[in-house]
């Protein structure tokens, strides 16, 4: 039997750091301050298909068997100003769609602010659609 593997692109490896689309306030146990709409963070170690529910398991006679990584999680040691928050897992679906980790914070306010321009902009509001003549 032979086993083929499905080449996938992450956007960040290892040791990188990265700005992180997602809140986080949980401190070590002797800290305490705000909870942040993002944070700083270094990414220690790369998971793929974590769970057992999510492993690849054949079950019928195949010459061939594609595998293929379905989701990732990034541990994530939160660093800089943001360096008490505890380390966070961050799961990705495959391939990703909405992008959560980001090379730089402006890149991540950037992106921030293209979502607030499309939900303002370009999808219309239920309050539009009541108003619209039919």
């Amino acid at each position: 039997m032979t086993i083929t593997f499905t080449t996938i692109e992450l956007p960040f490896k290892v040791g990188d750091t990265v700005f992180v689309n997602q809140e986080h306030g949980q401190r070590l146990s002797d800290k305490k301050g705000p909870t942040y709409p993002y944070f700083q963070a270094q990414i220690e170690r790369i998971f793929f298909d974590g769970r057992l529910e999510e492993m690849s398991v054949i079950d019928e006679p195949l010459d061939t068997y594609e595998l293929k990584v379905a989701n990732t999680v990034y541990e994530l040691k939160p660093i800089g100003i943001y360096e008490d928050l505890v380390k966070v897992p961050l799961k990705l679906k495959l391939p990703i769609k909405e992008p959560k980790l980001f090379g730089t914070e402006e890149d991540l306010k950037n992106y921030l602010q293209s979502l607030r321009h499309i939900e303002q902009h370009v999808i219309p509001t239920t309050h539009d659609q009541a108003g619209a003549p039919s």
